[in-house]
């Protein structure tokens, strides 16, 4: 069986690997960052009560974000998991398709 560069990659050199994986990652975490300090920075022209908001709720978005990253890989991973023993009906079942 030929082997595609993604596959590659992934079974080449670790380091190689991590570094392609982490890019889109902390790109999105810079935007992510970047959305609230623009924020902050447009919220305090309207006064304090209002940045404080800012300030009480960022964390907890954090953590929503969060858990919402890591239901998406779990179920990524479980879908390809099915996908790859060929069991097409639990892989739809994973994903909810019925």
């Amino acid at each position: 069986m030929e082997k595609n560069s993604n596959i590659e990659i992934m079974t080449g050199d670790p380091k190689k690997a991590i570094n392609k994986l982490a890019l889109p990652i902390i790109a999105s975490m810079f935007i992510l960052f970047a959305n609230n300090i623009i924020d902050s920075i447009w919220v305090a022209g309207l006064g304090a009560d209002p940045l404080a908001a800012i300030g009480y709720v960022t964390p907890l978005f954090m953590v929503m974000v969060g858990f919402g990253n890591g239901i998406g890989a779990g179920g990524n991973s479980l879908i390809s998991r099915y996908i790859g023993a060929e069991n097409k009906h639990q892989a739809n079942n994973a994903a909810i398709i019925q």
